[in-house]
């Protein structure tokens, strides 16, 4: 067996040392998982001995073969709550929720288990759907008090691969409305910065806290100093699969765009779910300053991505900025619903408009409007 088929159920120390050596696969701890999935079946089935036996060579062969991302991609499905968050077009829904990898991995100590469901996302942002479960059914506020990233057992360098911490799984539009309960979902995000295909990327959660931070920094309780409820960490790790994972699009306007200094707008990377735009100065030091509507950068604006839709319709995404490894000014932005990237006529970077002195969130009529703007057509 090669080392590609069984990498995804080891530990980032141990995939960083079989990386290594490409040794053999460690087929007792491949057999140990398979116990327990036997285990498991047989508590709640009761079989006979016979089918007992029978089971736990299934599952074996389950756990050497998921690995594989052949069985993966033919065997994964968004679950309902992520078709419920993205709400993807009809035109793109069945191509879209079979997109991404199952990972099904339980990881559980001190009355706390974290279950790690799924993989979604692009080439801009990698999404790993978990379940956060107090077992004992207390409810929790807090969470874990750090989130960090590995690529093959190392951490990576902030213009390789940033963290973008964890978000609410589901239906978000009423808010986090699962705080306080027992069971939790979310999702750890990264954002390569450059290809990460291939690579083993670990998520590791560490420290966790039932009460809420918010609730310990009233009580005068620096949580960054404070003893964990639970100390320890749960984690799971994964080949990057680049071709399981949603088709980003890449455009490269190759234009010259003066905001503050002289930038060159190089590049697009355009997903269902998320866009990303890429700033290159021209020259060392360049200063950045849309200055929109007299809303400047230097008095705390901000840029938002807009979408200008085929049916005359906009959409905004929810946008941050983060520099790249040759002063690049990344804008990357994330869509709270899955659009049809064939039906996007436009795109532009922005601040919003004012109205009495305040930020309204409406976009330009035109995207020809902004500074920054790009038409597909």
């Amino acid at each position: 067996m090669k080392l590609s088929d069984w990498m995804d159920l080891l530990p980032a120390e141990e995939m960083a040392r079989s990386i290594r050596q490409e040794g053999e696969p460690p087929l007792d701890i491949i057999w140990a998982k398979a116990r327990r999935r036997a285990e498991r079946a047989r508590k709640a089935e009761k079989p006979p001995v016979k089918r007992w036996k029978r089971t736990l060579l299934i599952a074996a062969a389950v756990c050497v073969a998921a690995a594989g991302t052949a069985l993966a991609a033919a065997v994964f499905r968004w679950n309902q709550p992520l078709v419920e968050q993205y709400n993807p077009p009809e035109t793109i829904r069945e191509g879209l929720i079979h997109t991404g990898k199952d990972l099904n991995c339980r990881v559980e100590h001190d009355g706390v288990a974290v279950t790690f469901q799924q993989v979604i996302g692009d080439e801009n942002e990698i999404r790993v759907l978990c379940q956060v479960e107090s077992v004992d059914g207390r409810g929790w506020q807090g969470g874990f008090r750090t989130i960090e990233y590995f690529l093959d057992g190392k951490e990576p360098d902030w213009w390789v691969c940033d963290g973008g911490g964890w978000l609410e799984a589901g239906d978000v539009s009423q808010g986090n409305t699962q705080k306080g309960a027992a069971v939790q979902n979310y999702m750890f995000v990264a954002s390569p910065k450059e290809s990460i295909d291939g690579q083993i990327l670990t998520v590791r959660l560490s420290d966790f806290f039932y009460s809420s931070f918010t609730d310990l920094s009233r009580a005068g309780i620096d949580d960054r100093t404070a003893t964990p409820e639970v100390p320890g960490s749960w984690e799971v790790s994964f080949r990057v699969d680049y071709s399981l994972l949603l088709k980003t699009e890449r455009h490269t306007p190759n234009q010259t765009i003066t905001a503050g200094g002289d930038w060159t707008f190089s590049e697009i990377a355009l997903s269902p779910l998320t866009a990303r735009i890429v700033l290159t100065p021209q020259y060392k030091g360049a200063r950045f300053d849309l200055n929109d509507e007299g809303l400047s950068f230097d008095n705390g604006a901000t840029a938002e991505i807009i979408f200008y839709l085929k049916d005359g319709s906009t959409r905004i995404l929810n946008t941050g900025c983060s520099g790249g490894k040759n002063q690049e000014l990344i804008f990357q932005g994330e869509n709270f619903w899955a659009v049809d990237t064939s039906q996007i006529r436009a795109i532009a970077l922005g601040t919003m408009t004012t109205a009495k002195g305040q930020v309204v969130v409406e976009p330009k009529e035109n995207p020809e409007d902004y500074t920054i703007y790009y038409y597909f057509e």
